[in-house]
Protein backbone atom coordinates (compact mmCIF):
# COMPACT_ATOMS: atom_id res chain seq x y z
CA UNK A 1 0.00 0.00 0.00
CA UNK A 2 0.10 1.81 -2.14
CA UNK A 3 0.43 0.23 -5.82
CA UNK A 4 3.85 1.34 -7.19
CA UNK A 5 5.79 -0.03 -9.85
CA UNK A 6 7.90 -2.55 -7.85
CA UNK A 7 4.40 -5.04 -7.03
CA UNK A 8 3.90 -4.48 -10.83
CA UNK A 9 7.31 -5.73 -11.65
CA UNK A 10 6.71 -8.67 -9.00
CA UNK A 11 2.93 -9.60 -10.39
CA UNK A 12 4.37 -9.49 -14.10
CA UNK A 13 6.99 -11.53 -13.21
CA UNK A 14 4.62 -14.05 -12.16
CA UNK A 15 2.15 -13.72 -14.64
CA UNK A 16 5.16 -14.73 -16.76
CA UNK A 17 5.66 -17.93 -15.18
CA UNK A 18 1.85 -18.78 -14.29
CA UNK A 19 -1.10 -20.28 -15.99
CA UNK A 20 -2.76 -18.33 -13.59
CA UNK A 21 -1.93 -15.84 -10.70
CA UNK A 22 -3.97 -15.24 -7.70
CA UNK A 23 -3.63 -10.84 -7.05
CA UNK A 24 -5.13 -10.69 -3.14
CA UNK A 25 -5.36 -7.34 -2.23
CA UNK A 26 -5.62 -6.86 1.70
CA UNK A 27 -6.77 -4.53 3.32
CA UNK A 28 -7.81 -3.14 6.92
CA UNK A 29 -10.98 -1.13 7.85
CA UNK A 30 -8.51 1.80 9.36
CA UNK A 31 -5.83 1.68 6.50
CA UNK A 32 -4.92 5.17 5.16
CA UNK A 33 -5.85 4.10 1.61
CA UNK A 34 -9.25 2.49 1.44
CA UNK A 35 -9.20 -1.02 -0.03
CA UNK A 36 -11.94 -0.85 -2.36
CA UNK A 37 -9.35 2.37 -4.14
CA UNK A 38 -7.00 -0.13 -4.27
CA UNK A 39 -8.61 -3.12 -5.72
CA UNK A 40 -9.99 -0.60 -8.05
CA UNK A 41 -5.91 -0.17 -8.98
CA UNK A 42 -5.82 -3.30 -9.63
CA UNK A 43 -8.50 -4.08 -11.83
CA UNK A 44 -7.76 -1.02 -13.72
CA UNK A 45 -4.33 -3.05 -14.42
CA UNK A 46 -5.46 -6.74 -14.38
CA UNK A 47 -8.73 -6.86 -14.78
CA UNK A 48 -9.17 -7.49 -18.67
CA UNK A 49 -6.48 -10.34 -18.06
CA UNK A 50 -8.34 -13.82 -17.47
CA UNK A 51 -5.14 -15.25 -16.21
CA UNK A 52 -5.46 -13.42 -13.21
CA UNK A 53 -7.82 -13.66 -10.77
CA UNK A 54 -8.34 -10.42 -8.19
CA UNK A 55 -9.46 -10.89 -4.67
CA UNK A 56 -10.22 -8.57 -2.10
CA UNK A 57 -9.28 -10.12 1.32
CA UNK A 58 -11.12 -7.82 4.22
CA UNK A 59 -9.73 -10.03 6.63
CA UNK A 60 -8.60 -8.56 10.04
CA UNK A 61 -5.15 -10.34 9.65
CA UNK A 62 -1.99 -9.51 12.13
CA UNK A 63 0.79 -7.12 10.18
CA UNK A 64 3.78 -8.07 11.69
CA UNK A 65 4.92 -11.42 13.04
CA UNK A 66 5.77 -9.72 16.88
CA UNK A 67 1.77 -9.35 17.19
CA UNK A 68 1.44 -13.16 17.63
CA UNK A 69 2.88 -15.29 20.39
CA UNK A 70 4.45 -17.92 17.62
CA UNK A 71 5.23 -17.82 14.40
CA UNK A 72 2.91 -20.33 14.12
CA UNK A 73 0.11 -18.30 15.14
CA UNK A 74 0.94 -15.55 13.04
CA UNK A 75 0.54 -17.77 9.86
CA UNK A 76 -2.37 -19.66 11.17
CA UNK A 77 -3.92 -16.46 9.99
CA UNK A 78 -2.90 -15.86 6.52
CA UNK A 79 -3.20 -19.36 5.55
CA UNK A 80 -6.47 -19.18 6.56
CA UNK A 81 -6.84 -16.17 4.29
CA UNK A 82 -5.47 -17.46 1.70
CA UNK A 83 -7.09 -20.98 1.48
CA UNK A 84 -10.42 -19.61 2.12
CA UNK A 85 -10.13 -18.22 -1.21
CA UNK A 86 -7.74 -20.51 -3.59
CA UNK A 87 -8.55 -23.59 -3.61
CA UNK A 88 -5.19 -24.67 -5.58
CA UNK A 89 -1.60 -23.12 -5.11
CA UNK A 90 1.65 -23.91 -6.40
CA UNK A 91 4.25 -21.30 -5.47
CA UNK A 92 4.02 -18.09 -3.93
CA UNK A 93 5.86 -15.22 -5.57
CA UNK A 94 7.12 -12.20 -3.10
CA UNK A 95 9.97 -10.05 -3.06
CA UNK A 96 10.38 -9.98 0.64
CA UNK A 97 12.39 -11.24 3.68
CA UNK A 98 8.75 -13.40 5.10
CA UNK A 99 8.62 -15.18 1.80
CA UNK A 100 10.36 -18.47 2.82
CA UNK A 101 8.45 -19.11 6.10
CA UNK A 102 5.12 -17.64 4.08
CA UNK A 103 6.12 -20.28 1.25
CA UNK A 104 6.44 -22.72 4.10
CA UNK A 105 3.16 -22.26 5.88
CA UNK A 106 1.60 -22.68 2.07
CA UNK A 107 3.53 -25.55 1.44
CA UNK A 108 4.35 -24.55 -1.64
CA UNK A 109 7.08 -23.34 -3.84
CA UNK A 110 8.85 -19.63 -3.09
CA UNK A 111 9.99 -17.32 -5.56
CA UNK A 112 11.30 -14.67 -4.79
CA UNK A 113 11.54 -11.75 -6.82
CA UNK A 114 14.18 -8.69 -6.88
CA UNK A 115 13.79 -8.85 -2.55
CA UNK A 116 17.23 -6.25 -2.89
CA UNK A 117 15.08 -3.75 -4.97
CA UNK A 118 17.43 -3.30 -7.88
CA UNK A 119 14.83 -3.28 -10.68
CA UNK A 120 12.63 -0.72 -8.93
CA UNK A 121 14.40 0.74 -6.30
CA UNK A 122 11.24 1.71 -4.25
CA UNK A 123 9.03 0.14 -1.45
CA UNK A 124 5.52 1.03 -0.10
CA UNK A 125 7.56 2.44 2.97
CA UNK A 126 9.32 4.84 0.45
CA UNK A 127 5.75 5.75 -0.96
CA UNK A 128 4.43 6.20 2.40
CA UNK A 129 6.83 8.43 3.52
CA UNK A 130 7.36 11.07 0.79
CA UNK A 131 4.92 9.92 -2.28
CA UNK A 132 6.55 12.92 -4.00
CA UNK A 133 10.38 12.20 -3.95
CA UNK A 134 10.08 8.60 -5.36
CA UNK A 135 6.99 9.97 -7.54
CA UNK A 136 8.73 8.10 -10.61
CA UNK A 137 7.85 5.02 -9.52
CA UNK A 138 4.49 5.50 -8.48
CA UNK A 139 2.01 4.34 -10.89
CA UNK A 140 -0.16 6.78 -13.01
CA UNK A 141 -3.13 5.26 -12.26
CA UNK A 142 -2.08 5.63 -8.52
CA UNK A 143 -0.60 9.49 -8.33
CA UNK A 144 -4.34 10.85 -8.79
CA UNK A 145 -4.70 10.12 -5.02
CA UNK A 146 -1.87 12.47 -4.09
CA UNK A 147 -2.61 14.91 -6.40
CA UNK A 148 -3.14 18.17 -4.14
CA UNK A 149 -6.21 20.16 -4.81
CA UNK A 150 -5.63 23.92 -4.27
CA UNK A 151 -8.83 25.75 -4.27
CA UNK A 152 -8.78 30.02 -4.75
CA UNK A 153 -11.72 31.66 -3.58
CA UNK A 154 -13.28 35.25 -2.76
CA UNK A 155 -15.45 37.88 -3.96
CA UNK A 156 -15.42 39.20 -7.52
CA UNK A 157 -12.58 40.77 -9.32
CA UNK A 158 -10.16 39.82 -6.17
CA UNK A 159 -7.42 38.20 -8.62
CA UNK A 160 -8.62 34.64 -8.24
CA UNK A 161 -8.21 34.16 -11.97
CA UNK A 162 -5.07 35.91 -12.48
CA UNK A 163 -3.09 33.92 -9.70
CA UNK A 164 -4.75 30.42 -10.85
CA UNK A 165 -2.74 30.87 -14.31
CA UNK A 166 0.41 32.18 -12.69
CA UNK A 167 0.21 29.44 -9.98
CA UNK A 168 -0.48 26.42 -12.86
CA UNK A 169 2.42 27.77 -15.18
CA UNK A 170 4.59 28.23 -12.30
CA UNK A 171 3.94 24.68 -11.15
CA UNK A 172 3.36 23.03 -14.76
CA UNK A 173 0.09 21.73 -14.03
CA UNK A 174 -3.40 22.45 -14.25
CA UNK A 175 -6.26 24.20 -13.56
CA UNK A 176 -9.92 24.32 -13.52
CA UNK A 177 -11.37 27.60 -14.26
CA UNK A 178 -14.76 29.06 -12.78
CA UNK A 179 -17.49 27.64 -14.75
CA UNK A 180 -19.91 29.95 -12.98
CA UNK A 181 -18.25 32.57 -15.78
CA UNK A 182 -18.67 30.93 -18.50
CA UNK A 183 -22.08 29.07 -18.15
CA UNK A 184 -23.42 33.08 -17.59
CA UNK A 185 -21.59 34.05 -20.56
CA UNK A 186 -23.74 32.04 -22.52
CA UNK A 187 -27.49 32.35 -20.14
CA UNK A 188 -26.66 36.11 -18.67
CA UNK A 189 -27.47 36.97 -14.80
CA UNK A 190 -30.50 38.60 -15.49
CA UNK A 191 -33.30 36.06 -14.85
CA UNK A 192 -30.95 32.88 -13.16
CA UNK A 193 -32.51 30.68 -11.02
CA UNK A 194 -31.66 28.26 -8.32
CA UNK A 195 -31.62 25.81 -10.34
CA UNK A 196 -28.69 27.72 -12.83
CA UNK A 197 -26.67 27.77 -9.70
CA UNK A 198 -27.30 23.94 -8.94
CA UNK A 199 -26.23 23.31 -12.88
CA UNK A 200 -23.15 25.78 -11.82
CA UNK A 201 -22.11 23.53 -8.85
CA UNK A 202 -22.23 20.18 -10.21
CA UNK A 203 -20.56 20.75 -13.37
CA UNK A 204 -17.91 22.47 -11.56
CA UNK A 205 -17.34 19.43 -9.33
CA UNK A 206 -17.29 17.54 -12.04
CA UNK A 207 -14.67 19.21 -13.89
CA UNK A 208 -12.19 19.80 -10.47
CA UNK A 209 -12.53 15.88 -9.82
CA UNK A 210 -11.86 14.60 -13.79
CA UNK A 211 -8.97 17.57 -14.05
CA UNK A 212 -6.87 15.82 -10.53
CA UNK A 213 -7.23 12.59 -12.72
CA UNK A 214 -5.27 14.39 -15.52
CA UNK A 215 -2.88 16.66 -13.09
CA UNK A 216 0.83 16.17 -12.17
CA UNK A 217 1.01 16.36 -8.20
CA UNK A 218 -1.15 19.87 -7.68
CA UNK A 219 -4.32 20.95 -9.07
CA UNK A 220 -5.71 24.53 -8.58
CA UNK A 221 -9.61 25.38 -8.83
CA UNK A 222 -10.81 28.58 -9.22
CA UNK A 223 -14.09 28.92 -7.07
CA UNK A 224 -16.32 25.87 -5.27
CA UNK A 225 -19.70 24.66 -4.36
CA UNK A 226 -19.58 27.52 -1.29
CA UNK A 227 -19.16 30.33 -3.09
CA UNK A 228 -21.53 29.28 -5.76
CA UNK A 229 -24.17 29.12 -2.77
CA UNK A 230 -23.04 32.49 -1.49
CA UNK A 231 -23.32 34.25 -5.32
CA UNK A 232 -26.81 32.05 -5.60
CA UNK A 233 -27.87 34.27 -2.17
CA UNK A 234 -26.69 37.77 -3.29
CA UNK A 235 -28.46 37.13 -6.92
CA UNK A 236 -31.59 35.55 -5.87
CA UNK A 237 -31.68 37.24 -2.52
CA UNK A 238 -32.33 35.82 0.65
CA UNK A 239 -31.11 32.23 2.46
CA UNK A 240 -30.65 28.97 -0.51
CA UNK A 241 -31.66 26.06 0.48
CA UNK A 242 -30.34 23.04 -2.07
CA UNK A 243 -29.71 19.76 -1.47
CA UNK A 244 -27.89 19.55 -4.38
CA UNK A 245 -25.40 21.93 -3.31
CA UNK A 246 -25.05 20.95 0.79
CA UNK A 247 -23.72 17.69 -1.22
CA UNK A 248 -21.12 19.24 -3.01
CA UNK A 249 -20.19 20.96 -0.31
CA UNK A 250 -19.80 17.91 1.69
CA UNK A 251 -17.96 15.79 -0.81
CA UNK A 252 -15.35 18.01 -1.91
CA UNK A 253 -11.82 17.88 -0.58
CA UNK A 254 -8.95 20.58 -0.92
CA UNK A 255 -5.53 20.23 1.12
CA UNK A 256 -5.57 24.19 0.64
CA UNK A 257 -7.99 27.21 1.03
CA UNK A 258 -6.92 30.65 -0.22
CA UNK A 259 -9.24 33.09 0.35
CA UNK A 260 -8.74 36.24 -1.58
CA UNK A 261 -8.65 40.03 0.07
CA UNK A 262 -10.88 42.82 -1.36
CA UNK A 263 -7.52 45.02 -0.88
CA UNK A 264 -7.44 45.62 -4.96
CA UNK A 265 -9.92 47.68 -7.23
CA UNK A 266 -12.82 46.17 -9.02
CA UNK A 267 -12.92 46.01 -12.66
CA UNK A 268 -15.94 45.58 -14.88
CA UNK A 269 -14.55 42.68 -17.20
CA UNK A 270 -18.45 42.58 -18.48
CA UNK A 271 -19.62 39.74 -16.57
CA UNK A 272 -19.84 40.99 -12.67
CA UNK A 273 -23.04 42.75 -11.38
CA UNK A 274 -21.17 43.57 -7.59
CA UNK A 275 -19.11 47.41 -7.80
CA UNK A 276 -21.04 48.51 -4.45
CA UNK A 277 -17.81 48.25 -1.94
CA UNK A 278 -20.41 47.58 0.78
CA UNK A 279 -21.37 44.74 -1.12
CA UNK A 280 -17.88 43.18 -1.84
CA UNK A 281 -17.28 43.93 1.99
CA UNK A 282 -19.93 42.08 3.21
CA UNK A 283 -19.56 38.96 0.26
CA UNK A 284 -15.72 38.78 1.77
CA UNK A 285 -17.38 38.83 5.30
CA UNK A 286 -19.96 36.16 4.64
CA UNK A 287 -17.17 33.76 2.70
CA UNK A 288 -15.00 34.57 5.77
CA UNK A 289 -17.73 33.20 8.68
CA UNK A 290 -19.18 30.27 6.32
CA UNK A 291 -15.62 29.11 5.95
CA UNK A 292 -15.22 29.09 10.13
CA UNK A 293 -18.46 27.78 10.61
CA UNK A 294 -17.27 24.91 8.15
CA UNK A 295 -14.25 24.65 10.60
CA UNK A 296 -12.27 24.96 6.86
CA UNK A 297 -8.62 26.34 7.70
CA UNK A 298 -7.91 29.07 5.24
CA UNK A 299 -5.41 32.05 4.59
CA UNK A 300 -6.17 35.01 3.18
CA UNK A 301 -3.93 36.71 0.55
CA UNK A 302 -3.30 40.00 0.30
CA UNK A 303 -1.39 42.33 -1.64
CA UNK A 304 -0.92 43.71 -5.47
CA UNK A 305 0.64 42.15 -8.08
CA UNK A 306 3.50 39.68 -6.96
CA UNK A 307 2.53 40.16 -3.43
CA UNK A 308 -0.40 37.63 -3.76
CA UNK A 309 1.34 34.95 -5.70
CA UNK A 310 4.67 35.37 -3.47
CA UNK A 311 2.19 34.73 -0.37
CA UNK A 312 0.09 32.03 -1.95
CA UNK A 313 3.07 30.56 -3.32
CA UNK A 314 4.68 29.88 0.17
CA UNK A 315 1.52 27.60 1.24
CA UNK A 316 1.48 25.83 -1.69
CA UNK A 317 4.99 24.96 -0.79
CA UNK A 318 4.35 24.32 2.68
CA UNK A 319 1.70 21.50 0.93
CA UNK A 320 3.69 19.97 -1.29
CA UNK A 321 6.16 19.26 1.51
Amino acid sequence: MPFHKGHKFLIDTAIEQCETVHLMVCSLEDEPIDGLIRVGWAHQLYGKNPNVNIIWCKDENPQYEDECDTLDEFYSYWIKSVYDNIEELDAVFTSEKYGDDFARYLDVEHVLVDQERKAFPVSGTKVRENAFGVWDYVLDNVKYAYNKKVVIVGPESTGKSTLIKRLSKYYDTNYTEEYGREYTEKSGTDNLSLKDFENIADEHFYRHCRDKMKSEKILFVDTEAITTKIFAEMYLGGEVKSETIDKIIERQKFDLWLLMDIDIPWVDDGTRDFKDPEIRKNHFKRLKKVLDENNIKYHVIKGIGDDRFNSAHKYVEEILK
